[in-house]
């Protein structure tokens, strides 16, 4: 089969040159080509030369030229790719053959060891010309007028200039410090470390002066790693000197890296310091968990030893798990007070050694703890009691509230019973109910009366257990006492009714204790609430609402408002929720998310979608605080029911415009 195909020319002096072309391409095929005698055609007249030639030349033309046409396409490629390869090349030779030299260069030329401390300078092995001395003068002149009119980068710039040249050795103390100073300032803290390997490199060995002001400035700007780098570069040539080595051993600890302060703690006690110092030694040995150097350096400073020290030495033995130690520890230093004009021990150090007793659930131990802090005229605080309370919970009630009982029910009544209501309310704090109840009839029986603070937290307790009863025989023994109940156990034993649904007894007890002259706050008023949604007695709690203001002098508020709806909800009382909704309305109070929140479910349910509409506007009103998962749910349902097709399309138009993603239910429409 043979396919023909047409060749239009255009008459010139060129036109023999086509023929010969397609010839060529097809040498192997020549036998296969038939064409005809052609004369070329007059200037400006076109030529149509027809070719005939097989089909299976025809393909495998369209495939040669396919490769072709791909190859051109990819030539820029290839011409980037070798490009590349031929410029890594070039930079791996040339780039390893300047890194030889330069170690070559290194080993030929040493550099020379600083010179002790204390000396000014170390030798260059350069000789530097007059002229260059001076104009390093000039310059360092200049950067630093610069570092102080907080023109740093142009400092900088001027110190790089000098840095080229190889004069950056000459420049001195006074200039480094300024720029290691001027680099914290501005958080350049690489430019800072650079600074103080040139110096370390040049032979410069600062002054004490120095590492104080450069230290205190670093730790100030808590740049702790710089500090510990700083004593890497230099480490023996940094002098003896309290405040620097304070300041580095400060940055092993706040780096947590303890292992780091040995050798630390040692140059610093080579410098002159006071006993009152030794209180870093303490803390390095409780980042350690050394007891032995610890109570050793207790040992020799005897009666120079300060509280912070010995609460040091107590916290040690404490995280090591030697409690007793500690607690003989204690009693060592109430004999070495004797000795003192000040007091050695405080209640920060018998809360120490009770934590470790109370972690450990020792009861007696720190009942001994606290009849030695009561001996000694020190006053318990919450963290005592909290120690107390640990080693207390695993014992028996009674055992408990009876050792308290001898412990501090026996003398100074105003103080004990103080005490004993903080036990009370840690005991209902931690789950401990029948111990504060236990504690609190041993009191009864030392005929300590409980202050209200006491009687509130046990009710309390007793309500959140669902023992309404007892709460209410302890009121009743506080009325017996001559005490008034406050608005917080009213409302405490209001929400005891709503546990058991009891709206009469609930009612009852407000009206009782209105009567007697607790004033209810707006918690009182919103357990109230609750209790009469969760009753159904929505109209007694509209109604209580409508007459709050008048009664007891707080207007409603849009917390009030939505309590009451919600309880509507709760009984499906949809009509009575949309009448509080527009009582709070035509009192002149918006409602916020959570009223949108609560009521757009209801109303969605009921299918009041006309009642929907006008909250989802007044939701569009704030956007900031949009309920969202409510709106798509609203829409979701409506696109689903009967809803009017225009409420569907301008809930979906309002919800797109605040930019709230509208989920797939909401979205498949109708």
């Amino acid at each position: 089969m043979a396919s023909q195909h047409y060749c239009r020319a255009v008459g010139s002096a060129s036109f023999p040159s086509v023929l010969p072309f397609v010839c060529s391409s097809h040498t192997a095929r020549r036998s296969s080509l038939h064409f005809g005698p052609v004369e070329a055609p007059p200037s400006g007249r076109t030529l149509y030369v027809s070719f005939h030639y097989p089909s299976d030349i025809l393909l495998e033309n369209a495939v040669v030229f396919e490769q072709l046409r791909g190859l051109h396409l990819c030539r820029h490629e290839f011409i980037v790719l070798a490009t590349f390869a031929i410029s890594f090349t070039l930079w791996r030779h040339f780039g390893r053959s300047a890194r030889q030299s330069r170690k070559v260069g290194l080993v030929e030329a040493p550099v020379e060891k600083c010179p002790a401390p204390k000396a000014p300078r170390g030798k260059s092995s350069r000789n530097f010309t007059d002229q260059e001395k001076e104009h390093v003068k000039a310059a360092e002149k200049e950067m630093l007028a610069f570092l102080a009119s907080c023109e740093f980068t142009r400092a900088l710039n001027q110190y790089r200039g000098l840095q080229r040249t190889g004069l950056e050795v000459l420049l001195s103390e006074e200039l480094f410090a300024s720029f290691v100073q001027s680099a914290v300032r501005v958080n350049k803290v690489d430019v800072a470390e650079r600074m103080l390997r040139t110096m370390r490199r040049g032979g410069l060995v600062p002054s004490p002066e120095f590492w104080q002001h450069t230290m205190k400035l670093l730790s100030s700007r808590r740049y702790f790693e710089l500090c510990l780098s700083a004593y890497s570069i230099f480490e023996h040539l940094i002098p003896a000197d309290k405040v620097t080595f304070s300041c580095l051993i400060n940055a092993a600890l706040e780096l947590n890296l303890p292992d780091r302060t040995p050798p630390l703690l040692a140059k610093f006690s080579e410098a002159s310091i006071a006993p009152k110092d030794y209180v870093l030694h303490f803390r390095c040995y409780v980042a350690l968990g050394n007891v032995k150097d610890a109570e050793r350096l207790f040992q020799q400073l005897d009666t120079k030893a300060t509280t912070l020290m010995l609460n040091l030495l107590l916290l040690t033995c404490i995280n090591c798990g030697r409690s007793e130690r500690a607690f003989e520890l204690l009693q060592e230093a109430h004999e070495r007070e004797r000795r003192m004009k000040e007091p050695l021990v405080d209640i920060v150090s018998y809360n120490t050694v009770m934590k470790g007793f109370g972690t450990a659930r020792s009861r007696l131990r720190c009942f001994e703890c606290m009849r030695s802090l009561l001996k000694h005229n020190l006053q318990p605080d919450d963290i005592t009691l909290g120690a107390l309370l640990d080693a207390c919970m695993a014992e028996n009630d009674h055992t408990v509230a009876s050792e308290i009982s001898e412990l501090f029910l026996k003398n100074n009544e105003e103080l004990n019973r103080v005490m004993c209501t903080l036990l009370i309310k840690g005991f209902v704090r931690s789950g401990g109910l029948q111990k504060a109840l236990a504690l609190f009839e041993t009191m009864k029986q030392a005929s300590v009366v409980p202050d209200i603070i006491a009687y509130s937290v046990l009710i309390k307790g007793l309500v959140d257990q669902h023992h309404l009863k007892q709460a209410l025989d302890i009121l009743e023994e506080m009325k017996a006492n001559g005490q008034i109940p406050d608005d917080i156990i009213l409302t405490h034993l209001l929400e005891g009714c709503r546990y058991e649904r009891n709206c009469e007894l609930g009612r009852q007890i407000f009206q009782d204790q209105v009567a007697l002259g607790v004033a209810p706050s707006d918690v009182t008023f919103v357990t109230l609430l609750k209790l009469f949604g969760r009753c159904g007695a929505h109209q007694e709690a509209l109604e209580l609402v409508q007459s709050w203001e008048k009664r007891f002098g707080g207007k409603p508020t849009v917390i009030h408002y939505t309590c009451l709806m919600s309880g509507c909800f709760r009984t499906r009382k949809y009509d009575s929720a949309w009448a509080a909704f527009e009582l709070m309305l035509a009192s002149g109070i918006e409602p916020d998310a959570t009223t949108i929140a609560t009521m757009l479910p209801g109303m969605v349910a009921s299918q009041q979608w006309d009642r929907v509409m006008i909250l989802a506007r007044k939701a569009f009103r704030d956007a900031s605080n949009l309920p969202v998962e409510a709106l798509n749910h609203a829409l979701a349902q409506m696109s689903c029911s009967s809803a009017p097709s225009q409420f569907v399309e301008e809930l979906k138009a309002s919800m797109k415009q605040a930019g709230i993603r509208i989920s797939a239910r909401g979205a498949a429409g109708r």
